[in-house]
């Protein structure tokens, strides 16, 4: 059996996303809206509720920007359908938790798309930190720098990304790094922070420090410099560091493992969650836990 697919946003992300949904056979993507008149190939609903209420659609994808998500959310919710929200889940911690109630009151299949959850780098990496092997007393330090904010890429989603209320870095970027911590290190916390702010009201530089069950976590991130996206996670013990760059790149005591996108291994992954299924995917518990830290360090 394959299942339909809906899709809420043909933006960036959306479209991304809909190539992955194509090239695995448990999916058929049946219609697509956007309350913009963006190009896509795929059949255009003209509502969020038309595309909710089609009888072929079996799960939805959410890929509209964080500060639409509460409402959308609960739209799929009510209708019953399965569910894939892009991260962050929310641009507030109360929206966050409305978007779990909403989830456990209907009781659907959903999770939040943090491709940290099914990258193989991120799960060798959760291997290492689990076995013991970097040792004792953990450290870990995320440094991110970008050109400028929003990247060249993202000049479709400028318009959203640029702003204080649900853009930013620490949203769009640091928070994959937050969902991974949460699965590497346990429950975490701000215990300080610094941000600074540029004309459009969005961090241009900040630093941060989270303490998690088993690990303290230093965030440095700024917008300078000539790299357009650079990003190093290190985690530190007394017997041994491991280092994931370049997004999914995985350096260990010798071992690497390349960079390659996950998009396909969320989709498999999803495949299981429609079929209720054991899967690897972050639930909406895990994303507002990450919506917690984030709103902290960003909150004035």
């Amino acid at each position: 059996m394959n299942y339909g697919i809906g899709v809420m946003g043909l933006g960036i992300m959306g479209r991304r996303l809909i190539a992955s949904f194509e090239t695995n056979p448990d999916f058929r993507i049946v219609a697509g809206y956007d309350p913009a008149p963006v190009e896509s190939a795929v059949p255009r609903a003209a509502s969020v509720q038309e595309l909710v209420d089609n009888p072929a659609i079996d799960a939805v994808y959410i890929a509209s920007p964080p500060a639409t998500h509460e409402a959308l959310v609960a739209a799929v919710a009510h209708a019953g359908k399965a569910l894939l929200c892009e991260k962050p889940l929310a641009a507030s911690p109360e929206a966050a938790r409305a978007c779990v109630s909403a989830v456990r009151r209907s009781g659907i299949r959903a999770a939040v798309n943090f491709p940290f959850a099914s990258a193989p780098a991120t799960i060798r990496l959760q291997e290492i930190v689990a076995s013991g092997a970097l040792g004792e007393e953990l450290s870990a330090h995320l440094t991110v720098r970008f050109k400028t904010w929003p990247r060249g890429w993202q000049h479709g989603a400028a318009g959203w990304l640029a702003g204080p209320e649900q853009g930013g870095f620490t949203r769009e970027v640091i928070s994959h790094v937050v969902f991974l911590a949460l699965r590497l290190f346990g429950p975490g916390r701000v215990v300080a922070r610094e941000v600074e702010r540029g004309p459009a009201g969005t961090e241009t530089r900040l630093h941060a420090v989270l303490q998690f069950a088993a690990c303290r976590m230093t965030i440095d991130g700024a917008v300078e410099g000539e790299i357009d996206d650079f990003n190093r996670f290190e985690i530190s013990g007394s017997k041994n560091k491991a280092v994931l760059s370049d997004w999914y790149r995985l350096q260990y005591d010798g071992e690497e493992i390349p960079p390659a996108r996950a998009d396909a291994y969320q989709i498999a992954e999803f495949g299981k969650l429609v079929r209720g299924q054991p899967n690897r995917l972050a639930t909406f518990e895990e994303a507002a836990a990450v919506v917690d830290i984030i709103e902290g360090i960003l909150a004035e």
